[in-house]
């Protein structure tokens, strides 16, 4: 009995996988998601912002069905200490708006969309086989399902398979994060020790990233990370681990809080960012097999932040599937992300060189974080902000 034929089989159901699979499937293709989750939704370590600008590049989002909050607030401190709070702006002046989810919540409405345009999902499939040899790509489970394809879209993740099965994203460089989720009781959505619509960002502790505390509904999401050159050494992860909880506690303590110990302490959770690090094939040589989200490396390397490149590039590998257009898949995420990417590359390192520097000239600034809203919101890019930083180094005085 030959195996079921699709025309996109779809590996990963977090937030790229699900919308490219939810896209396709809502244009009348045959469309297969797999997971290897037991059951969704499913837990996900993560910081949970996601622009509202996102709905300019993705049509049928539905914020009232999945964001627990709204922020248009940042505090920044350094070491704890030496705290600026500001309002995150548009251009016209509006505020710049975050939406705060849970990632169980937003993946499984994404999946859920999928689902409901027709698409088949599946779970508890683990991908063990990729063959591409037949007319057709034949996909095997780890439990012996097989299933063949028209196009695989590899959405699985920073450590997936789908992209070493057929030489794509070999060289991978990763960041680390540590992450826990602390619930709370309040009358109001927000902690009462915190300030309303704000997220807490702290520099200074950990080289190379930050720490954070994230709200959500009766939650915080209390984090630190850090981008590194390359995949670290068990024995050096291990010690990157110690200090992204030191700089956590150090956060907490700031603003009077602390990181519940005991056993019934919620789990701190650990897990890769796989940051850019330069544009790089996303589509297999015979064109039939592509990457997107967290798979190919669509972080970006200043803010670290992932959620809305995951979802847009699962929207434009669907579009090129549904065009018949899979050869300019790579050359259309180059486009839309790499110019913007490199600058946060290069942006990022001058920070790090000097990183107090930095915090008491730009972030501090109060104009700072309202470019970082307007950033956000895609009124301005990071590009424009290079040239501006390095031509106030060349000439200071002007």
């Amino acid at each position: 009995m030959k195996s079921p034929v699709f025309d996109v089989l779809v590996v990963g159901a977090g937030p790229s996988g699900a919308t490219c699979a939810w896209k396709c499937a809502e244009a009348g293709l045959s469309t297969l998601l797999l997971d290897r989750a037991p059951m969704l939704p499913r837990y996900k370590p993560c910081g949970g912002g996601i622009p509202s600008s996102l709905s300019d590049h993705v049509e049928g989002l539905a914020p009232e069905a999945f964001a627990d909050l709204t922020v248009t607030k940042l505090r920044h401190s350094w070491k704890g200490k030496d705290p600026v709070l500001a309002e995150m702006t548009r251009a016209n002046g509006a505020s710049a708006e975050v939406w705060m989810v849970q990632r169980p919540t937003f993946d499984n409405w994404l999946v859920e969309r999928a689902r409901q345009a027709g698409g088949r999902v599946e779970i508890g499939s683990k991908v063990s086989q990729i063959d591409t040899s037949g007319e057709r790509i034949t996909v095997t489970t780890a439990t012996g399902e097989s299933y063949r394809t028209r196009f695989l879209v590899g959405a699985d993740g920073a450590k997936g398979i789908v992209g070493t099965r057929v030489g794509l994203r070999l060289k991978r460089r990763y960041g680390i994060a540590r992450e826990t989720e602390i619930p709370f009781e309040s009358e109001t959505p927000w902690h009462p020790a915190l300030e309303p619509a704000a997220c807490y960002l702290d520099y200074g502790t950990v080289r190379n990233g930050y720490a954070w505390i994230f709200p959500k509904g009766g939650y915080l999401s209390v984090g630190a990370g850090m981008l590194l050159p390359s995949k670290p050494a068990a024995d050096v992860e291990k010690n990157v681990g110690r200090i992204l909880k030191r700089a956590m506690e150090t956060l907490m303590e700031s603003v009077g809080l602390s990181l519940p110990e005991g056993p019934d302490a919620p789990r701190i959770w650990g897990h890769p960012i796989p940051f850019w690090s330069g544009a790089e094939p996303l589509t297999s040589p015979c064109e039939r097999i592509l990457l997107v989200g967290d798979a190919a490396g669509l972080v970006q390397p200043l803010f670290g932040e992932g959620i809305q490149f995951a979802v847009r590039s699962g929207q434009i590998a669907a579009d090129k599937i549904i065009s018949g257009a899979i050869n300019e898949y790579t050359a259309r995420i180059a486009a839309e992300f790499a110019d913007e990417f490199d600058s946060a590359l290069r942006v990022g390192k001058l920070f790090h060189k000097s990183p107090l520097l930095s915090y008491k000239l730009g972030v501090k600034n109060p104009a700072g974080t309202r470019l970082v809203g307007r950033l956000l919101a895609g009124d301005a890019n990071l590009v424009a902000l290079e040239s501006r930083i390095f031509e106030k180094i060349r000439r200071p005085f002007k």
